[in-house]
Formats: structure tokens, sequence, C-alpha cells
């Protein structure tokens, strides 16, 4: 993969992990608290920022690598 996928895709990682935990977050404003669907949904957050920020570590090493 190139540095430049690797940041997008990190990009559009970061993005969907920070809307599934600020859900979350919301989520748990509510009156009614599915607590199974916050836990799963900030799981599933965690788990795209996670990702993201490992596609732009890869992408930024690789940027490093190629000089």
């Amino acid at each position: 993969m190139d540095v430049v996928s690797a940041k997008v895709l990190g990009s559009i990682a970061l993005v969907f992990g920070i809307v599934f935990v600020s859900t979350s977050i919301v989520r748990l404003t509510r009156s009614d608290v599915d607590l199974l669907l916050v836990v799963l949904n900030t799981a599933l957050g965690i788990l795209w920022l996670g990702a993201g920020i490992w596609m732009w570590r890869f992408g930024l090493r690789k940027s490093k690598g190629d000089r």
C-alpha cells in the first residue's frame, strides 16, 4: 500500500472511530440506555480508531523509509 492510500484510509477510519465513540457517549445521556448497544458501539469505535492510527503510522513509516 502506498503512503497516500494509507493516510486516506487511516483518516476515514479515524473519522468512523470518532463517530462511533461520540454516538456511544450521546446514547449514555438518553433516558432509555441500551447498555449492550453502547458497549458494542464503543468497542467498534475503539477498533476503528486503532485501525486509523495504525494506518497513519504505517504511512508515516513508509514515507520516511522512501527518503
